[in-house]
């Protein structure tokens, strides 16, 4: 078993919606199917998947960021 990590963080940004319920819907869709993509074309493991939400002036963002662990055998 290989005991050398490398790590790479990968972010989705969403936004800016009108509502957070419009921005929920959004990223509840998106997040999942995100940590997918990175896994499959990363071919790497998603160890972290989390995500933040903001309002400025009245608009809703939000950013999805996933760790992968591309395990490097020395």
């Amino acid at each position: 078993m290989s005991t050398a990590h490398a790590y790479e963080v990968y972010t989705l940004e969403l936004g800016p919606y009108d509502s957070l319920a419009e921005l929920h819907g959004e990223l509840s869709n998106h997040a999942g199917t995100f940590a997918n993509e990175v896994a499959v074309t990363a071919d790497a493991v998603v160890i972290s998947i989390s995500h933040s939400v903001i309002a400025v002036d009245g608009r809703w963002w939000a950013s999805v960021v996933t760790t992968t662990d591309e395990g490097v055998d020395p």
